[in-house]
């Protein structure tokens, strides 16, 4: 019959040890932390446990026969030892432990194990093979001629169970240590081949390590280059549902497009897309203040999911590039051209000043003048052409708007004396533009405004920001008789013009100012008069 002292003490340990153990499995189901120590020290309080119910458990014990009181206190210290060393080590994270107390808790264990064995009647108790355990987690966890140490120490400790219970049983000679020789073999070769299988495995670890961090650097690497595109990038499922969004994306939307559902208008060019992906697709808008985009399509194919790449191009940007291939070619052209034709002009202007000073007639003065008025005008084209193809590069500032409108309409008024200019602007509105090639576009559509808006033409300039966007927006309207139906279509190409006088490039020349400038210029409807307006880039967006 059990004594109560020892049914409490036992009742209390495996309570002690059932609630470690649980902290422990918390805290590695939590943390993933599943290493050969944790697993250790699960084992070695698996193991106390089930040897004290073994022996506790039933009327007649099945263990520590031979000597039961050392039976008991060991394993009831070594239960103490390793719910404390399975504390310390659930805990090693807060303090550091020095490098020696691995190999003295391995060798702690030894030397229970070994009075365990010792009491339950050496090797023929069958308990010898917990040391064959001990040996192999000696080998994870230390490696090395530290690892073999512990082989070392289990085999002696074999051999002196066997020495000892033949000299006390006389069964057999003391010197005939085969058993025990024989697990020392087990013990080394067990050492040796854990210590491979730990090596390869370390080995293997470590080219994880590197390859995740490869992967983890191409990944940052790859979403660095993706955010910095210019080319909007947006990855949806089949749901229309975006996953993914650039910066790029998200300024053309002017909002964060991450999870919100595909546009109408783009999910359409999906379809079309998918009937034949050969098929140019049409361009479009996205909002009302968003440049004409070019939508392409690719297949993304995870592996486990359909997805699908869109690819936004501006083709502002994509027009303003071939436009600079242009004007490259226009300026070497236009060079050439303007020698060639200069030359003449030059010689017909001068010979109808020499007409002019022979006292011709009054119909021959008429005809000369005319002569002398094409001359000019065919050498205000030249003049226009070369500034257009020798345009420099703009070098776009912030600046306050109304100051700089306010300073071009102070000039117009003092050259104009019957059309009248009025301003309408917020007081503190910011632009990032370049100032010279602004006031050149505000000359150029108040001139046109006040060039065909009649004797008494009222210009008004307005401005103020999108109310969805926030960008910065000005208006040139007249309440003049406005721009003819079939002239719309070709009011900003070069050389167009409806002025007997001009020459069709100050509305091209406009146009190409404001892209330089990454704002846009355009026709909008009025009910009366003419009425252009410039919406600009955000004041704080730096130009690349």
């Amino acid at each position: 019959m059990f004594q109560p002292p020892t049914l409490l003490v036992m009742a209390g340990c495996i309570s002690a040890a059932k609630n470690i153990s649980a902290n422990i499995w918390n805290s590695m189901i939590a943390s993933q932390g599943w290493t050969p120590a944790r697993i250790y020290n699960v084992y070695r309080i698996a193991i106390a446990c089930v040897l004290l119910l073994l022996h506790y458990g039933s009327d007649k014990a099945l263990l520590g026969t031979h000597f039961p009181a050392l039976f008991e206190t060991t394993l009831f210290v070594y239960l103490g030892l390793t719910l404390a060393s399975a504390t310390l080590d659930n805990n090693r994270h807060r303090r550091a432990f020095p490098a020696w107390a691995q190999p003295a808790a391995l060798i702690s264990d030894l030397g229970m194990l070994t009075l365990v064995v010792h009491s339950n009647g050496g090797l023929e108790g069958g308990l010898a093979v917990l040391l064959l355990v001990t040996v192999a987690a000696g080998n994870i966890l230390l490696r090395g001629r530290q690892g073999f140490l512990i082989a070392a120490l289990a085999t002696l400790s074999a051999m002196f169970e066997q020495f000892y219970f033949s000299i006390h049983t006389q069964h057999s000679s003391p010197f005939v240590l085969t058993e025990s020789s024989l697990l020392g073999i087990a013990f080394f070769m067990v050492s040796l081949i854990i210590q491979q299988i730990a090596h390869r495995l370390e080995q293997s670890e470590k080219v994880t390590r590197q390859q995740q961090v490869a992967i983890e650097r191409l990944e940052a690497l790859n979403q660095q280059i993706v955010q910095r595109m210019r080319t909007g990038v947006l990855v949806f499922d089949d749901g229309f549902q975006v996953l993914m969004s650039n910066q790029s994306a998200n300024n053309l939307f002017d909002s964060p497009m991450l999870g919100k559902h595909l546009p109408d208008a783009l999910a359409s060019r999906f379809h079309r897309w998918q009937d034949n992906p050969l098929l140019p697709l049409p361009t479009l808008r996205v909002s009302e203040q968003s440049p004409v985009l070019s939508p392409r399509f690719a297949q993304l194919d995870t592996g486990h999911e359909n997805l699908t790449l869109l690819f936004l191009e501006n083709t502002a940007q994509i027009a303003q590039e071939a436009q600079q291939m242009n004007l490259a070619s226009l300026g070497r052209l236009s060079a050439t051209l303007a020698h060639e034709i200069r030359n003449p002009l030059s010689a017909i202007n001068h010979a109808s000043d020499l007409l002019l000073d022979g006292d011709p007639s009054q119909e021959d003065q008429h005809l000369l003048q005319i002569i002398r008025n094409h001359v000019t005008r065919v050498n205000g084209i030249i003049h226009d052409v070369l500034d257009l193809s020798r345009r420099p590069k703009g070098q776009a500032e912030r600046f306050i708007l109304p100051t700089l409108i306010q300073e071009v309409t102070e000039q117009w008024k003092i050259k104009n004396t019957t059309g009248r200019i009025a301003l309408h602007c917020q007081p503190d509105m910011e632009v990032r533009f370049d100032r010279s090639q602004l006031i050149q576009v505000l000359d150029n559509l108040i001139g046109n405004a006040l060039r065909h808006g009649g004797d008494f033409c009222e210009v008004s300039l307005h401005c103020g920001h999108h109310d969805r966007t926030g960008l910065p927006w000005l208006r040139v309207q007249d309440n003049g008789q406005g721009i003819s139906f079939e002239a719309r279509d070709y009011l900003f190409e070069p050389f167009y013009t409806t002025a007997k006088d001009g020459n069709g490039l100050g509305l091209y020349l406009c146009r190409e100012l404001c892209h330089a400038n990454q704002a846009t210029l355009d026709l909008e409807e009025s009910s009366k008069g003419a009425s252009f307006v410039i919406t600009f880039a955000h004041p704080h967006r730096q130009f690349q």
